[in-house]
Formats: structure tokens, C-alpha cells, sequence
């Protein structure tokens, strides 16, 4: 599949960014659990020849700590969580030639930012 963004393409295997996707909204519904007026925004804009997929969520957010490991293979802060997604997720964006990074302010908020590059 093909992202179009004005003239430039962004190659990409749908299946996997769907995958990305589904984990990473999936991890906004966990973060949202018991909160107020529980919100999950995505967005998607062109910035610097990249295209940028932002998944937002006011959840919990995630704790400086934690934010150091969460890409560690096997690392999860849920008892169910089996640690896997957002290291797979890594290498999905890894392999787009794109990244993923993660902002975030405890019991605010988190940004997941997927970072892909635009070619003409």
C-alpha cells in the first residue's frame, strides 16, 4: 500500500502499520481505564518531508521509569501484557525506515508519534 500525501509517496505494508495501530490503541484503552471523559485521538500530518501518525490518548500517561523501558522485549507494566507489542512495533517502524517515539506527562497524557519518510 500507498500513502499519498500531496505528490509524494509513503511506502508502507498496510497489515503491519495496521498492526502498529491496533497496539498502540489498544494501549490507550488500558491507559483510559477508570478515567474521565476518556479520549483517543489519531492524527495524521506532513512535517519536515515526513509523514507523522500520531496516536493521543488523556489516560494515565507513562512514568519517566518506565518510558526508559518500554521498547525492551518482555517488558510490560500490565500483568496480562506480554511485553511484545510496542517492541514489535519498533521494528515495524524500523523496517518502513521510519520511527517511533513517545511523549508523554504522567496522569496527563500520552503521544505516540510514527515518523515515516516521505519520497518523491
Amino acid at each position: 500500500m500507498e500513502v499519498n500525501t500531496t505528490t509524494e509517496v509513503v511506502p508502507m505494508d498496510r497489515i503491519l502499520v495496521e498492526q502498529v495501530l491496533i497496539n498502540l490503541i489498544s494501549n490507550s484503552i488500558h491507559a483510559l481505564e477508570g478515567r474521565p471523559e476518556p479520549r483517543i485521538v489519531l492524527s495524521a500530518y506532513d512535517a519536515e518531508r515526513s509523514l507523522i501518525i500520531e496516536v493521543y490518548d488523556n489516560g494515565c500517561g507513562i512514568s519517566d521509569k518506565v518510558l526508559d523501558h518500554i521498547f525492551v522485549p518482555f517488558f510490560s507494566t500490565r500483568q496480562e501484557g506480554s511485553g511484545i507489542g510496542l517492541s514489535l512495533s519498533k521494528q515495524i517502524m524500523s523496517s518502513h525506515g521510519g520511527s517511533i517515539t513517545v511523549r508523554s506527562i504522567p496522569q496527563v497524557e500520552a503521544r505516540v508519534l510514527l515518523k515515516f519518510k516521505v519520497s518523491a
